[in-house]
């Protein structure tokens, strides 16, 4: 009877991993149709980014862009150009 129970058990358990996978991918497509960036391709979003910052390249606006969500954060860190200037306030 305790085997069976474990073996019960354990099919449960993976019927829990497997709804819990499906809950992930529906919430993921639920997301990219709430969110309009997410719809958006990298180049065009990345645009978006380089023009929000090109009159003033200021560090905390690119860390902002980051912390917004985890689709902006993924655009962000792939837009090399958001963080190729290096900024010093020890300039004599």
């Amino acid at each position: 009877r305790i085997d069976e129970l474990s073996e019960e058990l354990e099919r449960q358990k993976q019927i829990v991993k497997d709804l819990e996978r499906q809950r992930s991918t529906v919430q993921s497509q639920l997301n990219a149709l709430v969110d309009p960036m997410a719809r958006l391709p990298l180049e065009i979003s990345s645009d978006i980014f380089r023009q929000c910052l090109s009159s003033r390249h200021d560090v905390r606006t690119c860390s902002t862009l980051l912390r917004v969500c985890h689709a902006w954060n993924a655009i962000a860190l792939a837009t090399s150009s958001l963080w190729n200037v290096i900024v010093s306030s020890d300039v004599p």
